[in-house]
């Protein structure tokens, strides 16, 4: 009876974490990669306001460059939005 629980628990972990691999964490703030075309600084807003609560976080940097054109000629760009959850 005990074996399922802890192989249902290690499977929820192991999906939780799945849907989190574009997040970065350490102990004091999260980092969102918000980069590509179609892409913009709402979506890391999004996902900050999903692990934090919704505008419970300061953003700590807020990094944004332009990359090189891809063959359609539109420019890629490369966002970054690190946050610290109140």
């Amino acid at each position: 009876m005990r074996m399922p629980n802890v192989l249902m628990l290690g499977i929820l972990a192991a999906a939780i974490a799945g849907c989190t691999n574009d997040v970065k964490t350490n102990a004091k703030t999260l980092t969102f990669d918000c980069s590509g075309i179609g892409k913009g600084w709402g979506d890391c807003s999004d996902k900050a306001d999903a692990q934090c609560g919704a505008h419970r976080y300061t953003v700590v940097s807020r990094e944004g460059a332009a990359e090189g054109k891809s063959d359609d000629r539109n420019t890629e760009m490369k966002r970054t939005l690190v946050v610290s959850c109140n």
